[in-house]
């Protein structure tokens, strides 16, 4: 069993909220690329802030439906109340493990995205995931490739971030860059048809820029608790990213994000 190495709670809900917005132009456009439409149901696996199985839900609208599942029950309870919020009445939450099938031959769509990444055993996911699908249902899959990240002009504290993120996800049991990887595993657990595009989100200016920054803030306790860095000098390298966000010359990427899809035989 890996071990999340991003903290969630109520911090680590904004953090994912901000993600969704970055995303939210590349995945809409993936969503409607694969055929999303009127009246399926879908399953969306590690969802944690739930924006992503909103998004699904508007666009099934009120005669489909949409099940989130997270581990992180925190999370988990404020993007059911975010449901609430907005009067979305076909959309559940559940918590369970990513790796447990929801319902076998049930879903139109199955769903994830940056969660086989953190797992130590991502095919058991996708199994379960190919599982949940109809036959000839859609597995779609947005996963990253971290190495792929950029900072522009060269900052050290991007260095050494994109450093201590792959080392303690390799440490917690994921895969930093799992991304290429994708069309393989989704073809062996099953699925027919595999297509993969990549996107890469950049940004000169705006929320997006700080999203490195953020997520090292977010990574803090399992960088210093795994000894890749001491406590001081993680608040130097948060600092650093900080400051390059907020340097108008630099360009600063997320990682390269693989989105793959097929479809169950």
């Amino acid at each position: 069993m890996s071990r999340y190495a991003i903290d969630g709670g109520r911090e680590g809900k904004a953090r994912l909220k901000l993600l969704a917005r970055v995303m939210l132009p590349t995945t809409s456009q993936l969503l409607k690329r694969v055929g999303l439409s009127k009246g399926m149901k879908c399953l969306d696996v590690g969802c944690g802030g739930g924006d992503v199985t909103r998004l699904m839900a508007s666009l099934v609208g009120p005669e489909g439906k949409v099940v989130g599942t997270d581990a992180d029950l925190e999370v988990l309870t404020m993007a059911q109340q975010d449901a609430v919020t907005e009067r979305l009445d076909n959309v559940e939450f559940h918590h369970t493990d990513a790796s447990v099938c929801q319902g076998e031959d049930e879903n139109d769509l199955v769903y994830a995205r940056f969660l086989l990444t953190h797992l130590s055993d991502p095919e058991k996911c996708l199994n379960a995931m190919v599982k949940a699908c109809k036959p000839h249902g859609l597995i779609v899959i947005e996963d990253i490739d971290f190495a792929g990240s950029f900072c522009y002009p060269p900052y050290p504290a991007y260095e050494r971030y994109a450093e201590l993120y792959q080392q303690v996800i390799q440490r917690r049991g994921g895969d930093p860059n799992i991304g290429p990887k994708l069309p393989g595993m989704l073809r062996r657990a099953g699925a027919e048809g595999v297509q993969v595009n990549v996107v890469q989100p950049t940004h000169l200016h705006g929320e997006g820029k700080f999203m490195a920054a953020i997520t090292m803030e977010r990574i803090s306790d399992s960088v210093v608790s795994e000894d890749l860095a001491t406590e001081v000098e993680v608040k130097q390298v948060i600092s650093g990213l900080t400051d390059a966000a907020g340097d108008p010359e630099t360009v600063i990427s997320l990682p390269r994000v693989f989105q793959t899809w097929g479809r169950r035989a």
